[in-house]
């Protein structure tokens, strides 16, 4: 069988959870039904890498189509802004016109956005990847706002790259960001709803959020499923964490939650943590900070340090203490997480940021809700013989829930049934 996957993302690097999930998928396919047989459909630009299976590339909206789909289709409240702005008419025939040449009797759409391309006839015997449940995390950027007044709620986060220029400074304002969200919030709530009504299944990354969508849908749990992403567990993982107060942050610093995380930590936790483990140190990794939160970064130099992306974090997690994940909002399942028990690192995290994913001391997973909280758990971490345990722990968790043979059970499950429309 051939499989055709549409997306408008470029799964590779591996640098963010979105882009981990894609390029779970492709390796999943590559390896059930050879790479010869899989198709990668991506909207708008080439990619920056080397495909591993056969690349199709499609144009992408122009301004005169996104014109349209907002006069047409979001103002009468029919497609949500993501929808909008990677909707056209041009789009949707290239896309025909390579699932016409290779007639995949799977296809895979890429969330809501590329769901739209996909006719009810098609939609009834195909898979949609939804992703987060983009509804429920606008509803808690907009909660975070309200309870948080130092939150930087940014609407885009790292959808920005799809958003005309001119109209990147509406939402660089507070008032603008929260008309945004709500605007947003209902519309892609309803496409949501729609999509998995019109789909013989949709795919979520978090167990919590897939009942979600059933409950809203009254839709059945064979419609509506969780799937784990698939990450490799690095060959030879070694822990040489001998007690020193190495803590590490990982993950796409301009996405809202794990910006106003880790200035939270930076200003509440940090100072906290200072005075009891006075030789702590912070190794932030992750790509495209925002001005604010290096600012305060640096200041705490050079106990704490911004190193941007990294390509092998097998001597950064190798050797820390912990990995922190204080966010105070978000959607989805935190792949760092995942990433960090892959390691056997084990994680100290908020309730928010451990959702989806077991926690507790015997999964590696510790959660701690205040800063002393926080300072509490990290600093029993240092502990040569405790780390070893947690670590172990946190091993057997990847090993149980998401190593290869385990996700890939999974998705032969979640994928089966795959046909081509009558």
């Amino acid at each position: 069988m051939s499989v055709a996957l549409i997306s408008a993302v470029d799964p590779y690097p591996t640098d963010a959870g979105k882009k981990v999930v894609l390029a779970g998928f492709v390796e999943y396919f590559a390896s059930r039904y050879g790479p010869e047989n899989v198709h990668y459909v991506r909207v708008g630009g080439p990619p920056a890498t080397d495909f591993p299976v056969r690349l199709h590339v499609v144009p992408g909206p122009n301004r005169a189509d996104l014109a349209r789909a907002l006069a047409t289709r979001v103002s009468t409240g029919r497609a949500s802004l993501q929808e909008a702005f990677l909707g056209s008419a041009r789009t949707a025939a290239a896309i025909d016109e390579v699932l016409a040449a290779v007639e995949p009797g799977l296809r895979v759409y890429d969330t809501v956005r590329m769901a739209q391309y996909a006719d009810d006839r098609v939609a009834a015997a195909q898979i949609c990847y939804l992703d987060d449940l983009f509804s429920d995390r606008y509803d808690r950027m907009l909660a975070a706002a309200a309870r948080y007044r130092d939150v930087d709620i940014n609407p885009l986060g790292n959808f920005a790259e799809h958003i005309p220029r001119r109209l990147r400074p509406i939402a660089d304002n507070r008032v603008g960001q929260s008309m945004l969200l709500r605007m947003e919030r209902a519309l892609v709530r309803r496409s949501e709803n729609r999509t998995a009504r019109r789909f013989r299944r949709s795919l979520l990354v978090n167990a919590e959020e897939a009942a979600t969508l059933r409950t809203r849908t009254g839709l059945p749990a064979d419609r509506i499923m969780a799937v784990p992403p698939l990450l490799a567990a690095p060959p030879g993982t070694v822990r040489r964490c001998g007690g020193a107060p190495e803590f590490v942050f990982l993950g796409l610093l301009s996405l809202p939650h794990n910006d106003d995380g880790l200035r939270w930590f930076l200003e509440s936790v940090w100072p906290l943590l200072s005075a009891a483990l006075p030789d702590a140190r912070l190794r932030v990794i992750g790509r495209e900070i925002r001005p604010g939160l290096k600012a305060l970064a640096e200041s705490l130099a050079p106990r704490v340090s911004v190193e941007g992306y990294v390509a092998d974090l097998g001597e950064a997690l190798g050797g820390a203490a912990a990995l922190v994940n204080p966010l105070r909002f978000g959607s989805g399942v935190k792949l760092k997480v995942i990433e960090a028990l892959s390691r056997q690192l084990p994680v100290v995290s908020t309730p928010i940021g451990a959702e989806g994913i077991d926690s507790g001391p015997d999964t590696g997973v510790l959660v701690a809700d205040d800063p002393a909280g926080f300072v509490r758990v990290l600093g029993e971490l240092t502990d040569p013989a405790y780390n070893a345990e947690v670590s172990g722990s946190a091993g057997r968790h990847f090993d149980r829930v998401y190593s290869r043979p385990a996700v890939f059970a999974t998705y032969d499950a979640a994928f089966a049934g795959g046909q081509a429309p009558a």
